[in-house]
């Protein structure tokens, strides 16, 4: 008989390298999604995590992720009210980025442009806009 553990999922770590922070000051706030239901939702994020600004850039080691599709959404506080800042027309008035670097020119991406693979230790490189 064959005894598999729920434990046997392979895990893998998650390298986020957050560029052209042009202000420093501040946090940078990053929240990573596995599903196209629950992406752009903060409350709906598998993890957020948050890191001061002290370089033009900033790094995160997210670990424990298993295989799977996942997407990211970051943004830089710049008056530490842990919200994105956006004006009328809901145009953001802080930085942000997303995984995959995709246009933002017609608004925010979908999961599916926004999204990446983690099969196995992954490094990936978002640029604030």
């Amino acid at each position: 008989m064959l005894w598999l553990s729920l434990n046997a999922v392979a895990q893998h770590t998650l390298e986020v390298q957050v560029t052209q922070i042009e202000k420093v000051h501040g946090q940078i706030g990053l929240c990573i999604y596995n599903s196209k239901e629950t992406y752009m939702y903060s409350d709906e994020a598998i993890l957020c995590q948050w890191a001061n600004v002290k370089d033009s850039w900033v790094s995160f080691k997210l670990e424990s992720l298993p295989s799977g599709d996942y997407a990211i959404v970051i943004f830089q506080d710049l008056n530490g009210n842990k919200d994105l800042d956006t004006n009328f027309i809901g145009i953001p008035k802080e930085p942000y980025g997303f995984s995959n670097n995709p246009s933002t020119r017609f608004g925010p991406p979908s999961f599916e442009g926004a999204s990446f693979k983690v099969g196995s230790n992954t490094e990936i490189e978002i640029e604030l806009k």
